[in-house]
């Protein structure tokens, strides 16, 4: 087994590689690795993975997802048969797991709303709305925040319609604390009904981006109010909670392949697209500052007489409030982990027999802020899972929590990779500290 204090030269060690990895905080004061995390979203309407050359190709689909690198993905008309494949082309083209949710539209349908996250679900649901439509939802932990992402694709007959589904929509919204994301087919453009119900509510990220500059487009589809997603602009991101950095609406035409079947009388019908409605991408920055509040003023104590001694309880951990922060590095944004006796990034192998002890098992240590054991608290109050591309969820045994030395900020968690030969490739990984999770990071097993 791995030893429980790291010798001076480990230590030594340690430090250097953390420090050339990341800057250290220049005040005494605890500090959180990251002010802000990146979070891209992407909403599409795929029309059924169907072409504007009239050809169902979901390759092409999961490559044009690929090529645009979001984090978090909202996509409509999407039929429900088609989502292992899906998420199978872009496991393939990212080297990412990547987690879903899947709404169907009504009840007797298979066609339906369907999110895809390389951050692993802290909570998933979804709702029926009016007008045979469905939203669905799912909680993303990023940074130690957790986010509300919803996929919804409004009504396609009548603005009254929509409208209501909006309502629908923001009422069981409010039901979700801390930022919130909604991208979809509004089937409206930014001046309906519909669409001014939701911004008195949320903001429109590409109204946004206009308004600092930081919106892009193309020069057959210039940046404006109405800026093509179909025949104008009636796909959406809306966000509260988040500070909005840019957004763009990508060309996805290929030039090259003039063979276009579905055409909508605009210079989008110059080549062939892998859908009749072109994406919407938006970058925000994640606010996961974790500093601790400021302490609550201490009232000046009324003087009380002498109480008669009782034993002294055994002290209570103080509730947590910041979840914990596992550290990526910021070159790849991948985690920041090291084998625990070669103090090597990954790949890490499952077993070798270069690893201490008698069961040969890898133990990896990953790196986080925001977790401080109290005096006496044992490691069972933290937790570690790794989750894989099938989604099956791995509890990893934590075998050692303790401070980086001279850095009192960072904490290290040392967990033991199973036996079992189904975690490998890209994983997601998590901790726990009193039951409240942190971010997800992934990293690199193999056999």
């Amino acid at each position: 087994m791995i030893s429980r204090v790291l010798t001076c030269v480990s230590a030594i060690f340690l430090i250097f590689v953390l420090q050339n990895l990341f800057p250290v905080p220049t005040s005494k004061a605890a500090a959180p690795m990251f002010a802000t995390v990146p979070l891209r979203v992407m909403s599409w309407n795929i029309q059924f993975g169907e072409g504007t050359d009239a050809v169902t190709n979901f390759d092409r689909t999961a490559s044009w997802i690929a090529a645009n690198n979001p984090d978090v993905v909202g996509l409509c008309e999407v039929p429900a048969d088609s989502v292992p494949t899906l998420v199978s082309l872009l496991t393939q083209k990212t080297g990412r797991v990547w987690f879903f949710q899947f709404a169907p539209k009504y009840i007797g349908t298979d066609e339906g709303n369907l999110i895809l996250s390389r951050y692993a679900f802290s909570s998933v649901n979804f709702k029926f709305l009016s007008a045979d439509r469905s939203v669905a939802e799912a909680t993303i932990n990023v940074g130690g925040q957790n986010v509300n992402f919803f996929a919804t694709h409004l009504d396609d007959a009548a603005s009254s319609n929509r409208v209501t589904e909006v309502g629908e929509i923001k009422s069981w919204a409010s039901n979700f604390a801390g930022p919130r994301v909604f991208v979809g087919d509004f089937n409206g453009g930014p001046d309906t009904a519909e669409a001014l119900a939701m911004a008195d509510t949320y903001t429109d990220a590409w109204m946004a981006s206009m308004g600092q500059g930081t919106a892009v487009a193309y020069p057959d589809n210039p940046v404006g109010v109405q800026t093509r997603t179909r025949r104008g602009r009636i796909d959406y991101v809306w966000y509260s909670g988040l500070t909005i950095r840019g957004a763009r609406i990508p060309d996805s035409r290929d030039l090259n392949n003039p063979n276009v079947a579905i055409r909508l009388g605009t210079s989008d019908d110059a080549g062939v697209r892998p859908s009749d409605h072109n994406n919407v991408v938006a970058d925000f920055d994640v606010s996961v500052d974790g500093s601790a509040p400021p302490p609550t003023p201490t009232p000046t104590p009324t003087p009380n007489p002498t109480p008669t001694p009782n034993p002294t309880p055994t002290p209570t951990p103080t509730p947590i409030t910041t979840p914990p922060l596992l550290l990526i590095d910021p070159t790849n944004g991948r985690a920041l982990a090291l084998h625990a006796s070669l103090f090597t990034r990954e790949p890490f192998s499952l077993v070798s027999e270069l690893n201490e002890g008698t069961d040969k098992r890898t133990r990896v240590m990953l790196f986080c802020t925001n977790l401080d054991l109290a005096a006496g608290e044992s490691i069972s109050s933290v937790t570690a899972v790794a989750v894989n591309s099938w989604r099956t969820v791995f509890n990893l045994p934590v075998e050692y929590v303790g401070k980086v030395g001279g850095l009192s900020w960072l904490t290290y968690v040392v967990v033991r990779l199973p036996s079992d030969g189904a975690l490998v490739g890209d994983v997601s990984v998590a901790i726990a500290f009193r039951g409240i999770g942190s971010n997800s990071v992934t990293m690199k097993v193999v056999p």
